[in-house]
């Protein structure tokens, strides 16, 4: 078995990059990362191949989340019962974004830290061993992380009109690994990084019911392309230039996208009901003559008081995108499949669990902590 063999390189700028060699086992791939220690430098195990980070859901658990959900309707009996926004369940979970609407003259300043992490690549619900991938391209990522900050602000204009602003500042890593030309049984590891702000999305939020405890409202939006798309980072080929970063690590669309959207909501004495509809949809291409898949998101979530302060949230979240149109005249479809247009569609199951505090009283008081 061949001996990893670790480089490090450090840029102009300072910034050490890992380029690690690896053993292939033949049914994965061992990463081997350089760890920093007072004497020589030691390698240890980082990453060993696994499964894709969506999982399959046992049979019985979307029976009991649907029992979870549509327990708050049971109890919805009578009149008399108005929405209100000042419980701690009228906010859906804390992944949601426009999810209710404000009286006029209020205002509401959000801020969310985001921390993503996928795993694996893979074919509907079944995995790709990476060594399967690297059969049928030279690199093949492993793990893509997104962090950063979300800050969303609400105005309420009057009682039926909302504005709605978001603006997200993130990192965006992604880890590759790679064939090595002449070396079979190595595999070459790096990282690539893309860091800045993603698109600014801003929504009209209009209600058109409100009675008997149940609201619902109407989006319409637009996406502002100020994140960039033309993102890139140093690569173990690039001879110390910056390659154009995939399509999913790039921070924009490049695109102004229609953001329709609906959302409903129910209250009773104890807890809430909600359900959210919204879509992205890109309109033409980008300077770099390609365009985003188009974007469904669909959340069903419940509510349920502990107190005036506190409550709780079940909820599932479904979100679906297509493939990118167009073509990026800088990225080779046959090295990654990161950079193939035909890779990027997908869809995603998930099954948020959440904790809203708001600040009853004081000079806080109305501050919501979720």
């Amino acid at each position: 078995m061949a001996r990893p063999l670790a480089r490090v390189k450090t840029g102009s700028a300072g910034k050490k990059e890992n380029w690690t060699l690896v053993p292939d086992h033949g049914w994965g791939a061992s990463l081997m990362k350089a760890k920093e220690s007072a004497g020589p430098r030691a390698l240890e195990p980082a990453f060993l191949e696994g499964e894709m980070t969506a999982r399959k859901c046992v049979t019985f658990f979307p029976i009991l989340l649907a029992l979870a959900l549509c327990q708050p309707l049971t109890a919805q009996v009578g009149g008399g019962i108005r929405w209100s926004m000042d419980r701690p369940d009228s906010h859906g979970p804390i992944s949601l974004t426009d999810e209710r609407t404000l009286a006029a003259g209020q205002f509401e300043l959000g801020v969310k830290y985001i921390n993503h992490r996928f795993e694996g690549q893979g074919i509907g619900t079944d995995s790709l061993p990476v060594s399967q991938v690297l059969t049928m391209f030279d690199v093949s990522p492993t793990v893509m992380t997104t962090r950063g900050a979300e800050v969303n602000l609400l105005v309420g204009l009057t009682s039926h009109l909302t504005l709605s602003a978001t603006g997200t500042f993130v990192q965006k890593k992604m880890d590759h690994l790679g064939n090595i030309e002449g070396e079979p049984n190595l595999l070459l590891y790096y990282q690539t990084e893309a860091l800045g702000p993603e698109d600014v999305k801003v929504s009209a939020l209009y209600n058109i019911f409100d009675d008997n405890g149940i609201r619902v409202h109407l989006h319409g939006g637009v996406s502002i392309p100020i994140g960039a798309i033309d993102s890139g980072d140093e690569t173990p080929g690039s001879l110390a230039t910056e390659t154009q970063l995939p399509y999913q690590q790039q921070l924009g669309s490049g695109t102004f996208d229609v953001l329709p959207g609906v959302t409903a909501s129910i209250q009773n004495e104890m807890a809430s009901l909600g359900f959210q509809w919204k879509a992205a949809i890109r309109m033409g291409e980008n300077d770099r003559t390609w365009a985003l898949g188009d974007l469904y998101e669909t959340a069903l979530w419940a509510g349920f008081n502990a107190s005036d302060w506190v409550s709780a949230s079940l909820g599932v979240q479904y979100s679906r995108w297509g493939n990118v149109e167009g073509l990026d005249p800088d990225l080779d479809a046959f090295v990654s499949p990161a950079n193939s247009t035909l890779a990027q569609a997908g869809w995603r199951v998930e099954l948020p669990v959440g904790v809203n505090f708001v600040l009853p009283e004081g000079r806080f008081g109305g501050h919501r902590f979720g």
